[in-house]
């Protein structure tokens, strides 16, 4: 049983009131948050929390930033044409107009430019220039590009044009030679701070053109636009960019720009509540929407207008094209998961790679993305159009796509972007050389485990803690991003008690799930799990809080991350547990159950075996209600005999960053330090060498603990991690572990008319009527005799039955020493309980 995403718990066990939260009056669980942020002081969570603009840091520091003040103020005193030349993102259109509005408010008039995304591609053209060339203009500014455009550079001073470049991608080994770039990201800049956003970078060029007194002042006229382009732009929200965007969100809720407003108003998102989340998938989404389909100047007009009928205007249209932009993302998403669904070498892939005529350029980005997401591993999506393909690429943790295309860039005639996102361009027939070099890059660079997504979660909460109260207290914690990742959480063994689907296309996953208490949830574009689940499983979920205000019906919802099964409502029905009943059966008469260990030296004193403390060499501890994780270092035992009982530890052992081995009864070498095994064969096992010896499951007798306690190393810790209930589920295996004489007889009959069986494990009490665990059973039977031999195909989920003989003579079923065998491990265990 492999689960698709590791999770990993930052805290183990349960959350305590501490003395930083009774200090400053926050929830022991938004401390212990905060504490996993490494902020463990009173003054550093007061810092954190109420991030001071006073912080800002000096722009100067900023590599040519004198160079690029001095240049716009010799263009103003001698009344030069200015253009400012942006992108078509969140980030270049916020830049455009925070810059076009500084000038407004110093009375100089400039023009701006922004290439058409459909049309121009990324960046400064030489198509562009000469526009802008006709238009009149001696001096351009760039915002949220340049930084890769040395030869536009070069072409624009053959026109007569000084150029500034204001950019935060990453650099190539060629800097354009512009009159000054500004770009914390290059090698020489001393910038104590490289993660703005290009945004954030005009932000400090306009700080930089402003008296410092006056600057305190102004500054709120740009403020929300730059925390609106750092938060789309998924730069780290730490340093500056926290400070920025925990003072932007609060200015929000009142805000001073008139476009933001309207647009905020379109999105039904309450300004009083906003937050991050609101920013990165409502507001930001309809700037872009507005750009990927060519319209990139609307985000411009909206956030430079005074007229506020026209702000509402320019909103409206802008939901309309978002609107429109869904419907196109939808179609495209659909068709590349048919591309690879349709070739099966993708599975083989570590880096997707997929290209198709006629899609629109301007969502291949969120695509991607959304496969990135989905599949884990790095994309790469194209658009073919007159033989040249244009596309965009994103990636995953410890993977940089940019460093990847630059070991690719003589297959590409442009290309730009940062570790984890990146544009580019090339001729349509080096499309499958660039699959196969950045697949061979990636064999390289990543590992197995790499390809498993790790999901970082706070910690697990307990059904008290999911309230609305917390919901509100975790806006304090805000802006949420990266370095500072909205809180996820995990909750277990809940029953999955309904399973739907919403949206447009029914791409959102919608469910309720049920405890104690009733909780709605919803994943969004993660319809495709549903197929992993039934209606009556228990399950383990993954999630952020969130609310759900219909009709002024406020209540928590889940924001689904990752769901899993925790315990499957048909065992008969599930893989892992029909291959867990296999396990359960002795294979031959080489390898039995060892039923009668020694007793003479018992050290237990009490028929209830392990109830109480035996001997001061061991730490006999009874853990069921208490927290396990603690024991989960060293070298380390985990011993179960039921499905529960697996089920509970397998989800225990995933939360943790140490791998383990599972082995399932048989006895391999491993480099893991902790070992999960089912139903053991203890006199097998080597149980000196373990630190933790931890039981999920009573054993199947008292001679089973007699044999563990003689044979654990001194000091070892010895613990019970089970309560009365989970015998219950042991009584079941017992119960139906021995087949009757009619049953044997049916799969006798069965087996000798058909010869060779390949039979899906899920199918086998369907076809067979027979529950899994006894067919086990009657097969080592059979096998024994020499009727047949049977094996089960892992990859497949198939049990493959050969039946050796077409007739054969009597033979009897009291003879078989594997049937014994079973029967006395079932005596034992009704004389031990």
């Amino acid at each position: 049983m492999l689960y698709k995403k590791k999770w990993t718990l930052k805290h183990f066990g349960k959350i305590k009131e501490d003395e930083m939260s009774k200090k400053i009056c926050i929830s022991p669980e938004i401390s212990q948050i905060l504490k996993n942020r490494d902020i463990i002081t009173e003054k550093d969570a007061e810092i954190f929390m109420n991030p001071s603009l006073d912080y800002l840091r000096d722009p100067f520091l900023l590599k040519d930033m004198q160079k690029a003040v001095d240049r716009i103020r010799e263009a103003i005193d001698k009344n030069e044409r200015i253009f400012i030349y942006g992108d078509y993102d969140v980030d270049g259109v916020s830049s455009t107009s925070i810059l076009f509005l500084y000038f407004k408010s110093i009375g100089y008039d400039v023009n701006y430019y922004i290439p058409n995304r459909l049309e121009e591609g990324y960046g400064i053209s030489i198509e562009a220039l000469e526009k802008i060339n006709q238009m009149g203009c001696d001096l351009l500014i760039s915002v949220d590009c340049g930084i890769t455009s040395y030869p536009e550079v070069e072409f624009a001073k053959t026109l007569g044009m000084d150029v500034i470049i204001t950019d935060h991608h990453e650099c190539q080994s060629d800097i354009p030679d512009a009159i000054a770039v500004i770009n914390p990201k290059q090698p020489d800049c001393d910038y104590p701070f490289d993660s703005l956003c290009g945004c954030g970078v005009a932000f400090k060029l306009i700080q930089a053109l402003t008296p410092p007194e006056e600057f305190k002042k102004t500054m709120y006229n740009y403020l929300e636009i730059v925390t609106l382009a750092t938060i789309c732009d998924m730069v780290p929200l730490k340093d500056e960019n926290r400070i920025i965007v925990k003072n932007g969100l609060n200015m929000m809720k009142n805000g001073r720009n008139i476009g933001l407003q309207e647009l905020i108003k379109v999105c039904g998102v309450d300004n009083q509540k906003i937050g991050s989340s609101h920013i990165g998938y409502s507001v930001g989404p309809r700037i872009n929407a507005s750009g990927r389909l060519g319209y990139s100047y609307l985000g411009v007009e909206l956030f430079t207008t005074e007229d506020r009928k026209k702000a509402k205007d320019i909103a409206l249209d802008l939901e309309e094209k978002n609107n429109e932009r869904q419907l196109i993302e939808s179609k495209m998403y659909s068709e590349a998961e048919a591309i690879i669904n349709n070739d099966k070498s993708y599975e083989n892939d570590k880096v997707l790679v997929i290209a198709k005529e006629g899609w629109q350029h301007g969502i291949i980005g969120i695509v991607a993305s959304k496969l990135t997401e989905k599949y884990y591993k790095p994309t790469i999506l194209l658009t073919i159009e007159e033989g040249m393909a244009t596309g965009s690429a994103r990636s995953i943790k410890g993977f940089s796509i940019f460093d990847t295309l630059v070991e690719c860039k003589d297959l590409m005639t442009k290309f730009g972007g940062h570790e984890q996102a990146a544009g580019l361009s090339m001729d349509s027939k080096n499309i499958e050389e660039l699959r196969q070099r950045v697949n061979k890059i990636a064999d390289y660079n990543l590992t197995q485990e790499d390809m498993i997504e790790n999901i970082k979660v706070e910690y697990e909460l307990e059904e008290q803690q999911v309230t609305l109260d917390l919901v509100e207290e975790l806006h304090k914690l805000e802006p949420f991003g990266l370095s500072n990742p909205t809180p996820r959480f995990i909750m277990r063994d809940l029953v999955l008690a309904n399973i739907g689907f919403v949206g447009a296309s029914k791409q959102h996953l919608k469910i309720t799930l049920q405890k104690d208490f009733v909780y709605e949830a919803i994943g969004f574009n993660m319809a495709y799990l549903a197929d992993e689940f039934t209606r009556g499983d228990k399950v383990d979920v993954l999630f952020q809080l969130g609310e759900n205000n219909y009709n002024n019906n406020r209540k928590v919802q889940l924001l689904l991350k990752d769901m899993r099964i925790a315990h499957p409502k048909s065992a008969i029905k599930d893989f892992t547990s029909i291959k867990l009943f296999s396990k359960i059966v002795p294979q031959d008469v080489n390898n039995l159950y060892k039923i009668n260990y020694n007793l003479e030296n018992n050290r237990i004193k009490d028929e209830k075996f392990g109830q109480n403390e035996i001997s001061n060499n061991f730490n006999i501890e009874d853990m069921s209600n208490e927290d396990i994780f603690q024991y989960f270092e060293g070298d380390t035992l985990v011993i179960c005999n039921t499905l529960n009982g697996f089920f509970r530890a397998y989800s225990d052992l995933s939360l943790i960053d140490d791998e383990f081995d599972v082995n399932f009864g048989k006895i391999t070498k491993n480099t893991h330090k902790i070992k999960l095994i089912f139903s053991p064969y203890l006199d097998k096992l080597d149980l000196n060498i373990y630190n933790n010896i931890i039981l999920y499951d009573f054993l199947y007798n008292k001679e089973e603990y007699s044999y563990l306690l003689d044979n654990i190393k001194l000091n070892a810790n010895f613990v019970k991690y089970y309560d009365d209930k989970n015998k219950l589920y042991l009584n079941n295996i017992m119960e139906n572990i021995i087949p009757n004489r009619n049953e044997f007889i049916t799969i006798y009959k069965y087996c000798i008319t058909n010869k060779h069986v390949e039979l899906t494990l899920n199918k086998i009490k369907s076809t067979l009527g027979i529950m899994p665990l006894k067919l086990f059973v009657i097969l080592s039977v059979f096998k024994e005799f020499n009727l047949l031999d049977y094996q089960i195909n892992e990859t497949e989920n198939t049990l493959i039955i050969d039946f050796t003989k077409s007739s054969i003579s009597k033979f009897n079923l009291d003879e078989s020493l594997i049937l014994q065998n079973i029967e006395q491990l079932r005596n034992k265990y009704l004389e031990s309980y």
